[in-house]
């Protein structure tokens, strides 16, 4: 059980880091742990996501004003801060909306959730909200991505 442990949180550290060092693939990390591991893929899709979402909070701190870090604000290019513009828009018309957009990016990526959780904060999204929509929606990716090796013949593994 030890090991087990040792797995989880390993996957929690490297889905946090890989939330703040956009480089690294949270999901490339999640199929190989599911490979090499026999921490359950459910365990390691769950600690996956928790710890992408503790990391995007930094980001969602940084639209609340609560971080100023010059970098985190790079400027996006200018079609990009267009979509986002009329995302923003969007969410403060509709009082559902930044549940909407969080969970449909937290899931597909799309708009980009790097992005997105600096929108949830500074359109003043609860925090927990934020991060139990989060919390969901990436677990619903990181689960779907784990599940994979599972579903493909064993000898493409070499298992």
């Amino acid at each position: 059980m030890g090991a087990d442990w040792w797995s989880l949180a390993a996957a929690f550290g490297y889905c946090f880091l890989s939330a703040v060092l956009m480089v690294l693939p949270a999901e490339a990390y999640l199929v190989g742990a599911v490979l090499v591991t026999d921490v359950p893929p459910l365990w390691l899709a769950l600690a996956g996501a928790i710890g992408q979402v503790a990391g995007k909070m930094l980001s969602y701190l940084v639209g609340r004003g609560v971080l100023d870090v010059a970098r985190w604000r790079s400027r996006p290019n200018e079609r990009w801060r267009e979509r986002m513009r009329r995302i923003e828009e969007w969410c403060t018309t509709h009082a559902w909306g930044p549940l909407a957009v969080t969970g449909v990016s937290a899931f597909a990526g799309v708009p980009p959730y790097a992005l997105v959780a600096v929108l949830a904060g500074s359109v003043r999204m609860r925090w927990w909200s934020f991060a139990a929509i989060s919390i969901v929606g990436r677990f619903g990716r990181f689960w779907a991505v784990v599940s994979i090796p599972h579903l493909l013949p064993d000898a493409l593994f070499g298992l």
